[in-house]
């Protein structure tokens, strides 16, 4: 069995602004994800939030779209997760935002053999990586 890999893209508050990404995997069997970072608008900077079981980015009214990017091995579903979540925040750089810290964990999980990507799915997804803040 296979995790399949999404780019969840959420529309923006603000049109200054990038639009929002996360990582959604979806797996019959052992269920639904939503990985992301957020912002804290009080000064401490982004942050890696608790994983989002049993959710679906299209539920959200904020969701434009998902781009299928690729597949993690079922057994490795839970490792995946945990990699993901320890994929590390830069609140240094002033272009680095959420769908950098999407392609660095996507990354970290292709570098350990753990997640393969879709035929030109990162291409697809880099040509729409948003680099202002």
């Amino acid at each position: 069995m296979t995790t399949t890999v999404f780019i969840a893209i959420y529309q923006t508050f603000d049109d200054r602004d990038p639009n929002h990404w996360a990582i959604f995997l979806h797996d019959s069997a052992k269920g639904d994800v939503i990985l992301q970072v957020n912002d804290d608008k009080h000064g401490v900077g982004y942050y890696v939030e608790e994983p989002m079981y049993n959710k679906q980015p299209q539920r959200s009214g904020r969701h434009e779209t998902s781009i299928e990017v690729g597949t993690i091995n079922s057994d490795d579903y839970d490792t995946a997760v945990a990699t993901i979540q320890a994929t590390p925040t830069d609140n240094e750089s002033t272009t680095w935002n959420c769908q950098a810290w999407v392609m660095e964990a996507l990354d970290s999980l292709e570098e350990v053999n753990m997640f393969t990507w879709k035929r030109g799915a990162k291409e697809r997804a880099l040509s729409r990586r948003q680099h202002w803040q």
